[in-house]
């Protein structure tokens, strides 16, 4: 057996409130082994029909296929006792994915930095951006970081995001209105990334990654 990742296969740095990290079962690694990745038609329609609605295991199916490397997630969620531990997953192919969470800004920082990763896909869930989040503890009431921290933790200057940025293979924005407490929330806080990160704003025409002539 394989002990590491292949190195074409970029790590996983993920913010996002939930863990997101359901191991695939028996008879989804069987559908995983059967799926045709040639084919954008296939791979869209099992994303659509067989993936746990709840999205719950896209990762670690995606890890199981060997088409993302490490991965690396700074959460909110503790969903039993034990979620904070280290846990590893071997993929179809022999790989062994570690799987870290981390429960501060920090301590994610202060991993990738050390870390001898050379590749990444960088992913922000806008959940991420709850305190309090109403729908996961049933309250219906939520509470959200400030602006200037949200800016702070995403500033190109930040040693975490330069570190990304340097090696950034692919970047996802997963923008959870439910789980946001409203369409309007989730809005606001993809319109700030945006801001922040390109240049006309997202989705408008000629749309640019703000700090591609740097990285």
């Amino acid at each position: 057996m394989r002990e590491n990742v292949s190195p074409n296969q970029p790590c996983l740095v993920s913010l996002d409130w939930h863990q997101d990290l359901c191991f695939p079962e028996d008879i989804e690694k069987e559908w995983l082994n059967e799926l045709d990745l040639t084919s954008d038609a296939e791979v869209s329609l099992f994303s659509w029909g067989q993936l746990a609605g709840n999205n719950d295991g896209h990762i670690l199916c995606a890890a199981y296929l060997n088409l993302i490397g490490h991965i690396y997630v700074h959460c909110r969620q503790q969903p039993f006792r034990d979620a904070w531990k280290d846990e590893e997953l071997i993929d179809r192919y022999g790989n062994k994915h570690i799987i870290k969470k981390f429960r501060t800004y920090k301590e994610l920082q202060d991993a990738m930095l050390k870390s001898s990763e050379t590749a990444v896909f960088f992913d922000i869930d806008l959940d991420f951006f709850s305190v309090k989040n109403g729908l996961s503890d049933g309250s219906f009431k939520f509470t959200y970081l400030k602006e200037k921290e949200i800016r702070e933790m995403l500033d190109k200057d930040n040693p975490l995001i330069n570190w990304v940025f340097k090696r950034l293979k692919g970047f996802t924005i997963a923008t959870e209105p439910e789980h946001c407490g409203g369409l309007l929330k989730s809005n606001k806080f993809l319109n700030l990334i945006s801001e922040i990160y390109f240049s006309p704003e997202l989705f408008a025409p000629n749309c640019n990654w703000k700090w591609k002539p740097k990285y």
